[in-house]
């Protein structure tokens, strides 16, 4: 037989050999009942959790209700400073480098999704004896209003997937542009939060420009402020499909959340640390000390 015979002959092999792998995998994903191994999403969906807490809110909403840490009055010259939003991973890398030579405490108010995505990052977080917070799922703005059904499956989700990378789960709750009701303290204290944190000062990144506008804003400042470093912004409830914005598992959708701009041009440095290093340089120069919310703003809040 010549070569014109056997040519065919292996195309034929080939396409056998294809429609077996095919059919194969097909059968076996079917068999699986289309589970993709890569999908990640149940570790992360906590509907067990989920119907726990919705049914603790439900039979005794005040019995667990959130107690909040408010500005503090009595505290000597003691400031508290968190982040709102998990920074990407090189972002906190270089945070926690500006905290670690300052000896500087802070927290890290870290959305589920991103803390999902990030596992490293909240690993050199704890590394770090730094705190992790809960920032809902997606950072929703505006959460008084969510239901009571929705506004806790976000935040049980955001204890599972951050609480995988910690010893314990988070005990300080935020979201941003809030309103804290007494109705929005039960659901957080159902969903295991024991605390939820206010604030007095906003600073958004990209704010500080040098030194000297990190002087100019601290002048002002109160001992026992409670100081909050916008990281990434509100998730934009307008570009959300209604209902559907906090039903997506991680591995669905990458977080959107984060406000990249600042690293989408190669030319131009993130200089976010550095912002935090001049907050915390003109802190220290009006002699103020950055605690750690476990310390006398926690205290403060258990008298309530």
């Amino acid at each position: 037989m010549g070569k014109k015979f056997w040519i065919p002959f292996f195309i034929v092999i080939l396409i056998a050999l294809g429609g077996f792998f095919f059919w194969h995998r097909k059968a076996v994903e079917e068999d699986r009942g289309h589970v993709d191994l890569t999908d990640l999403s149940s570790v992360y969906d906590a509907q067990e959790e989920t119907d726990e807490a919705i049914e603790k809110f439900k039979k005794d909403p005040a019995a667990h209700k959130a107690k909040v840490i408010h500005p503090l009055t009595d505290t000597g010259k003691n400031v508290y400073l968190y982040f709102d939003g998990l920074p990407d991973r090189a972002m906190a890398e270089e945070i926690l480098s500006v905290l670690d030579k300052k000896k500087a405490k802070a927290a890290f108010f870290a959305e589920g999704q991103n803390g999902a995505d990030s596992p490293e990052t909240l690993k050199a977080i704890v590394k770090k004896g730094q705190v992790i917070g809960n920032y809902t799922w997606l950072g929703r703005p505006e959460f008084q209003k969510l239901e009571p059904e929705k506004a806790i499956r976000s935040m049980v989700r955001t204890q599972k997937a951050l609480g995988l990378y910690m010893q314990k789960k988070p005990d300080f709750f935020r979201a941003p542009r809030t309103e804290y009701t007494d109705t929005l303290l039960e659901e957080a204290g159902a969903s295991g939060l024991s605390y939820v944190v206010l604030s007095n000062l906003t600073v958004r990144r990209g704010q500080l420009k040098s030194s000297s506008d990190a002087a100019e804003l601290v002048k002002d400042i109160k001992p026992g402020s409670l100081i909050a470093f916008e990281i990434n912004p509100p998730l934009d409830l307008k570009r959300q499909e209604v209902g559907k914005w906090d039903e997506r598992p991680a591995i669905d959708k990458k977080p959107t959340i984060r406000d990249d701009h600042f690293r989408t041009d190669v030319k131009k440095k993130d200089r976010t640390a550095e912002e935090v290093g001049w907050l915390i340089d003109a802190l220290e120069e009006e002699g103020f000390d950055l605690e750690s919310l476990y310390g006398k703003a926690l205290l403060s809040a258990l008298k309530d």
